[in-house]
C-alpha cells in the first residue's frame, strides 16, 4: 500500500475516533444550563401567569403547608418600612383628623336596625324638643280643695263660740294633728264649736292635707314645715303676736312660701282666705266667694264663708264697705292671700 494512503488511512481513523469519543462523553456528560437561560418554550409575557398543572405539584407545595415555616415579614422590609413613618406630632399637623366617612355597608355580623332609643331624623333637620313634664293631675292653687272641704259643713251644726281657753279650745271643730301630734285642739265638750280664725285655718289645713294626698305627698308635709313653724304659722293666722298689718293670713302663706298675698281685687277668686276689720275694732277670717257690686260695677261688698256670731256658727255671710253707706269695713285693713300650686311653692 502506497504511503500516501496510508496516512490518509490513519488521519481518518482518528477523526471517526475523535466523534466517537465526544458523542460518548456528550452522552454521559451533558453540558450544564446557564443559569439566566429560560427556554422559549417557558418565556411569557409580564402580564400572564405560567400555570403549573397540577400533575406536576409537588407535595410541598400542597394546601397543607406548614405556615409557621414562612416568616410574614422580613427584617429588612420592616426597617424599611419603619423608617418612612413620619414623627406622630407631624403626622397631627400635615394630616389633619378628618371625619369618617359613612360605611356603605357593615358587616355581615353588625346589625343594621338602628337602635330603639335614638330617634329617626331627616338629614338636616333638628330633632324636635321634648315636651315639658306636665304639671302632675290635681297640683293647682288651693281654692278648688277650699271649696270642697267648706261644702262639707252644714249650717246649723257648728255653733259660734269664743273664749280664751286657748289651752283648750283653738276654734277648730275637731283636734287638728301634724306628724302625730296636735296643733289645734276642738272644744273638750264636743259641741263642735268654731270661731273665725279658728274655721278658717281648719279648712287650710284640711285642703292642704287633701292636695298632698292627690299628689301622693306625705299630708303631713307644708312645704316641710316642722310642728314648731306650723305653730307660729297658726299664731300669724289667729293675729295672736302683734298688730294685724304684720300679722295675719296672708302675711303667714307668704312666709313659708306657700303662695302670694292679693293687692289688686280685681284678681280676687272664689277660695281665696281674706282678713278684714270695722270701725268698731272688731276684726274677721274668712273664705272669700264673691265681690258686691253695685249698679256701675263698683265693688262695694264682699259675700263670704265663715263662723260668726251674727249667724250662730258656720254659714255663708254678706258684709258692706264703709263708703257703700251700708257696712262698717274699713276698705284700708283688707288682706287676701292665697296657696299656690305645690309647684309654687318657695
Amino acid at each position: 500500500m502506497p504511503l500516501f494512503t496510508a496516512k490518509v488511512l490513519v488521519i481518518l481513523f482518528c477523526l471517526l475516533a475523535l466523534c466517537s469519543a465526544l458523542t460518548l462523553h456528550h452522552q454521559y456528560f451533558p453540558p450544564k444550563p446557564e443559569l439566566n437561560h429560560v427556554p422559549e418554550s417557558l418565556q411569557v409575557n409580564s402580564a400572564k401567569t405560567v400555570e403549573k398543572p397540577a400533575a406536576e405539584k409537588s407535595p410541598v407545595h400542597s394546601e397543607s403547608v406548614n405556615q409557621e415555616k414562612i416568616p410574614a415579614e422580613t427584617p429588612a422590609i420592616t426597617e424599611t418600612v419603619a423608617g418612612n413613618v413620619p414623627p406622630a406630632e407631624k403626622v397631627q399637623k400635615e394630616n389633619p383628623p378628618q371625619a369618617a366617612r359613612p360605611k356603605t355597608e357593615l358587616p355581615a355580623t353588625v346589625s343594621r336596625d338602628k337602635p330603639k332609643t335614638v330617634p329617626e331624623t331627616k338629614p338636616g333637620t333638628k330633632p324636635e324638643p321634648k315636651p315639658a313634664p306636665a304639671t302632675p293631675v290635681g297640683d293647682t292653687d288651693l281654692n278648688s280643695y277650699v271649696l270642697t272641704v267648706i261644702a262639707g259643713y252644714k249650717p246649723g251644726n257648728y255653733p259660734y263660740l269664743l273664749n280664751t281657753d286657748y289651752q283648750n279650745y283653738n276654734g277648730v271643730t275637731e283636734d287638728l294633728y301634724y306628724g302625730g301630734r296636735i296643733v289645734a285642739k276642738a272644744h273638750p265638750s264636743g259641741n263642735r264649736a268654731s270661731h273665725c280664725s279658728g274655721i278658717t285655718f281648719e279648712v287650710f289645713f284640711k285642703a292642704m292635707q287633701a292636695r298632698n294626698r292627690k299628689l301622693g305627698l306625705s299630708p303631713d308635709d307644708f312645704n316641710g314645715m316642722t310642728f314648731a313653724q306650723l305653730k307660729d304659722f297658726q299664731m300669724l293666722w289667729y293675729v295672736a303676736s302683734g298688730e294685724k298689718k304684720y300679722n295675719n293670713l296672708a302675711v303667714a302663706i307668704e312666709k313659708y312660701g306657700l303662695g302670694k298675698q292679693i293687692h289688686n281685687w280685681e284678681e280676687a277668686k272664689s277660695g281665696d282666705f281674706l282678713d278684714l276689720s270695722r270701725t268698731n275694732h272688731t276684726g274677721h277670717s274668712v273664705v272669700f266667694i264673691d265681690w258686691v257690686r253695685d249698679d256701675e260695677g263698683k265693688i262695694i261688698g264682699l259675700h263670704y264663708w265663715s263662723s260668726q256670731a251674727s249667724t250662730n256658727g258656720i254659714a255663708y255671710c254678706t258684709e258692706y264697705f264703709t263708703y257703700s253707706g251700708k257696712g262698717n269695713v274699713m276698705p284700708d285693713h283688707i288682706y287676701i292671700g292665697r296657696v299656690l300650686p305645690v309647684s309654687s311653692y318657695k
